[in-house]
């Protein structure tokens, strides 16, 4: 239970930092495009409310979930525009505090639920605290278009662990989702979260393997950055695809972003304490 609490903790602690980005905009940096085609800083939060209300339902009112995932099912595209639209009309104040106090009754549903059950969504049904993990990536990557747009730099943070850890465990998806092939085999992951500390995924006996900055890894499997424009080595012909294609989160191929269309990263260094999952 302590581990889970631990994972609800960092989620509200990335909300939270969020937050500390748009807190002070105004119309001006609300109504910016952000590298999401077609979507504004207003479009990011909208989203984010939106699918925190929705994953609140599956916890406490799993019909009314049922009938909300019917209706994206006939649709998925017109619905996804649909349910954002009430959220756009609202005024810049107004959205920021719907977010707001969507995400305090989200993670007091969190903290209210029991560990081991497992809830529907808009894909497989998910444990809570897969369902924990999405919403906290989801709210990093989102963040991410909009830090990206007003040109703020944010800090790399332990909780991006449980975004690797994710997107390493979404590897055959993401090559189911393009209509290739899985491998037969999979990717040693390791990677630089701080200067003496690296965090790893996989056997280390794989032929294939990515390396290099934790951000780095994370921006590339949210769809936020082109492999090209980081510091990650990729070895053998399975891991460069998956930096390629990969996606941690559901739904349709992600477009991702363009090579050099942001500046390279720079690389993080030491490996001296490990932490294998």
């Amino acid at each position: 239970m302590s581990t889970y609490a631990h994972l609800i903790d960092d989620l509200q602690a990335e909300q939270a930092a969020l937050d500390d980005v748009v807190a002070a905009f105004g119309d001006t940096e609300w109504n910016r495009l952000t590298p999401a085609d077609g979507w504004t800083s207003r479009h990011q939060i909208a989203h984010l409310a939106f699918f925190d209300a929705a994953a609140e339902m599956s916890l406490t009112d799993p019909e009314a979930f049922a009938e909300q995932r019917h209706r994206a099912d006939q649709d998925p595209d017109a619905y996804s525009i649909a349910v954002l639209e009430p959220l756009l009309e609202l005024s810049s104040a107004q959205l920021l505090e719907t977010w707001r106090q969507g995400r305090r009754s989200l993670l007091h549903a969190f903290r209210s639920a029991t560990p081991g059950a497992r809830h529907p969504w808009y894909g497989p049904s998910m444990s809570l605290a897969s369902m924990v993990t999405a919403r906290l990536m989801e709210t990093w990557a989102h963040g991410q278009d909009i830090a990206d747009t007003v040109g703020v730099v944010r800090p790399v943070t332990s909780r991006l662990e449980h975004i690797a850890r994710i997107a390493c465990l979404a590897l055959p998806f993401s090559f189911v989702n393009r209509g290739v092939p899985v491998p037969a085999t999979g990717v040693r992951v390791s990677l630089s979260v701080a200067p003496d500390r690296t965090w790893e995924f996989g056997d280390e006996h794989l032929e294939d393997s990515v390396s290099g900055p934790i951000e780095d890894f994370c921006l590339v499997l949210t769809r936020r950055r082109h492999v090209a424009d980081t510091a990650l080595v990729t070895t053998g012909p399975i891991a460069r695809a998956w930096m390629t294609l990969g996606q941690a989160y559901a739904g349709p191929p992600g477009h991702g972003r363009t090579p050099g269309q942001f500046v390279e990263q720079t690389p993080q260094t030491g490996t001296e304490q490990s932490t294998r999952v």
